[in-house]
């Protein structure tokens, strides 16, 4: 036979569960995820997934983030910072380690290039989902100096393993020293127009030690030699043509 007390005791637990999770933990936790820190008082940093690292992009003294454009993405120019833009003449960017400042609250805007990542800080007691073509805001505030770890929590491809960064948290001579260092790395080259070759490599065209594009008119023979047949060997050049 089932006791009374027993089944009045099951009921009062469920009873304080549920005010608990109701009154106190459900309402604690949508001020904590909703509520966030004015951007006057916050670090606010822009940071973009792709696999398998994460990139990191601060406005720079202005306070105002350059613009970004997809079709100026490259390895040099992960994202896609346009240097015509003059806000983005002093944007600060960083890939795999970021720093912030202790006691001062961080707003992370997560997006991704390309599939769903997760910017995971388990030291922060902090993580969100970055989606592609979704920019979604997330906080925290590092109360310690020291590096943590910053992981991946979605099983984002076959590199996900290494898919790893840190967050670095300074005293304020620390992090000033670090967004300088920064800042003179993170400068925007001009983008090179369509038709630009890189720095070094010979022009298109009929130059000596150059290609031809497709389509392009045969140069003359410049040795005035004729030249072989298919299936012929080639010819001995002219005791005229023969270097002294």
């Amino acid at each position: 036979m089932k006791s009374g007390i027993s089944t009045h005791l099951e009921f009062a637990v469920v009873l304080i569960e549920a005010v608990l999770l109701v009154g106190f933990a459900i309402p604690l936790w949508a001020k904590r995820v909703n509520s966030f820190p004015e951007d006057k008082d916050a670090i606010v940093v822009h940071v973009v997934g792709q696999q398998f690292n994460w990139n990191y992009h601060m406005p720079g003294p202005d306070g105002v983030f350059g613009r970004r454009d997809v079709a100026l993405v490259s390895n040099s120019n992960p994202l896609g910072l346009d240097a015509a833009d003059p806000a983005a003449q002093d944007d600060i960017t960083a890939g795999g380690e970021l720093h912030v400042l202790k006691d001062r609250p961080v707003i992370i805007e997560l997006s991704s290039k390309d599939v769903i990542h997760n910017f995971a800080l388990p030291h922060m007691r902090s993580a969100q989902d970055a989606i592609p073509g979704q920019i979604i805001p997330m906080w925290f505030k590092p109360i310690k100096t020291g590096t943590f770890e910053v992981v991946c929590g979605q099983l984002c491809g076959l590199g996900h393993y290494s898919m790893r960064g840190s967050v670095v948290v300074d005293e304020p001579a620390e992090y000033q020293a670090w967004l300088k260092e920064r800042a003179e790395l993170s400068k925007v080259a001009p983008a090179p127009a369509a038709a630009d070759r890189p720095p070094g490599e010979p022009p298109v065209g009929p130059d000596a030690g150059t290609i031809a594009p497709p389509g392009a008119p045969k140069t003359a023979n410049p040795s005035g030699e004729p030249e072989a047949k298919p299936g012929e060997p080639p010819k001995a050049p002219s005791p005229a043509a023969t270097p002294h």
